[in-house]
Parts: structure tokens; C-alpha cells; sequence
């Protein structure tokens, strides 16, 4: 009886962690983010008004770190809305083609166009074959990216 209270709870946090597997054997799983700051927080309504200061709208970084069949990823200033649930990550790989795609669960309600911030996704890809690959991300094609030269891929916007 013991066994089975034992394994049900660790099934439980392998579920919350955020792995999730594909047909294409690419799981997801240390998913974490950072919490909208103050300081990056934004009303869609900023700067309709004349002379109203509008603040710099952070800029998009991506960061890909190979270490033999896993990748470790870093999505900086993803602009989300404020009233977001909780985000997790899924991937699929088809051939050279590489999807990540941030999604939401648990959404808090809101009006997600009223307010916008910027947060930091952390995340590690299992199972990832090949060196080469047709990146995109939520479904917007970031190009060709290679691990032949070097096991750290960035991109900036």
C-alpha cells in the first residue's frame, strides 16, 4: 500500500513540472518564468494621448545552450498579457523543423489587452536530434539556426 502512496505523489510533480511529450520524442520539461514587474508593465493605452511618454518597449532575446541531446532555453522580455495563467512550454521537431511554442493554462481573466509586460522563460528541450534546425517560435519562423560552430545559440530582435 505504501508503494502506491509513494508513486502517486511523484507521478504528481513529474506532471507539474511542465514535461510534455510529442509524437516526435522531444519533451519539455524545468519550465519556469519570472513575475511582470512594475518597471515592465505597460498600458496598450500608452502614448494615444499627445505628449504622453511612451516607455521602451523591451526587446525580444533568445538564448539556446546545447549539451549533448538537450537544449537549455532562455526567452527574455516575452511580451505577454498581465492577467496571464500559468505559462509552460511545448516543442515539437519534425526533421529539421524545431516548433517552441509558450502557452497558458489556468488563465486569470482579465482583459489581456489592457495591460502587457515583458517576463524571462526558462525551460530545457530533451531528446533533441541533429545540429541544424528550421527554428520558430509560436508559430513565427526565426530562421536556421546551427550547433555546428557552437553549443550557444542567441538571437536578438
Amino acid at each position: 500500500m505504501k508503494k502506491k502512496t509513494l508513486f502517486l505523489p511523484l507521478l504528481a510533480m513529474i506532471l507539474m513540472n511542465g514535461c510534455s511529450t510529442t509524437e516526435s520524442g522531444v519533451s519539455v520539461g524545468n519550465v519556469h518564468n519570472t513575475d511582470c514587474s512594475s518597471s515592465s508593465t505597460r498600458s496598450t493605452q500608452a502614448g494615444s494621448d499627445e505628449g504622453e511618454d511612451v516607455p521602451d518597449i523591451p526587446r525580444l532575446a533568445i538564448k539556446l545552450i546545447r549539451q549533448g541531446n538537450s537544449v537549455s532555453g532562455e526567452f527574455t522580455n516575452y511580451k505577454i498579457p498581465c492577467s496571464h495563467g500559468d505559462l509552460y512550454v511545448d516543442c515539437q521537431q519534425t526533421g529539421k523543423k524545431l516548433d517552441i511554442n509558450v502557452r497558458q493554462k489556468n488563465n486569470q481573466g482579465g482583459l489581456p489587452e489592457q495591460c502587457i509586460c515583458w517576463v524571462n522563460i526558462y525551460f530545457t528541450l530533451y531528446d533533441v536530434e541533429g545540429d541544424t534546425f528550421q527554428l520558430s517560435l509560436d508559430g513565427r519562423n526565426l530562421g536556421e539556426i546551427s550547433f555546428k560552430e557552437s553549443n550557444v545559440v542567441e538571437i536578438n530582435f
